[in-house]
């Protein structure tokens, strides 16, 4: 997930605000959400709920609430587009146990391939199971900086911690991830 191919994908597409160019940010933001999902959704949660139907959810809703985004930058979006994903879970929480789960069928926004789209998926599961192993803390650190891209400050501010604080608990953090992973059989 390379954070500056996501700011030239959602920068594209905000400027052009073309259906491709919306597609292509949106398919390769799916697995972002994905480990996000994974990260938010409590363990009871997780029991009734997939994280890829979460994303899929989420991506519906951003893709039907597009011409309504008023911001102007890639952070603006990912902000609105991690908010819509929040409430998507609350939403889901609580109609859960009301409404009969149906299965969304994915829509195409894209032309991936199935081979890549299997390989993103590996390295969902894996990067899944690898968050897994880490504490609350870590995970919520990984979530906040690399999937909601909030600057080192900004999670300071919200943690209530020291900026330096931060940088060294998400060093902890990514080297915690990588040693879950290498465990695992996974390439970091």
């Amino acid at each position: 997930m390379d954070l500056g191919r996501t700011q030239t994908l959602i920068v594209r597409a905000l400027t052009s605000r073309e259906e491709s160019d919306f597609g292509d940010m949106l398919e390769y933001l799916r697995p972002r959400l994905v480990l996000w999902a994974t990260s938010r959704l409590s363990p009871g949660l997780r029991a009734r709920l997939e994280p890829d139907d979460v994303a899929q959810e989420t991506l519906l809703a951003v893709h039907k609430s597009l011409e309504g985004f008023q911001g102007d930058n890639h952070r603006a979006f990912l902000a609105w587009v991690f908010k819509i994903a929040e409430n998507r879970i609350r939403d889901l929480a609580d109609h859960h146990g009301a409404q009969k789960r149906q299965k969304i069928q994915p829509l195409s926004f894209s032309q991936t391939s199935p081979s890549t789209t299997i390989s993103r998926s590996e390295q969902v599961e894996r990067v899944s199971a690898g968050l897994d192993a880490l504490s609350p803390e870590y995970a919520e650190v990984i979530r906040l900086r690399r999937f909601e891209e909030l600057s080192v400050a900004e999670i300071a501010e919200l943690k209530d911690k020291t900026p330096n604080a931060i940088r060294i608990l998400y060093c902890r953090a990514l080297k915690a991830l990588k040693e879950a992973l290498e465990a695992n059989g996974a390439t970091p």
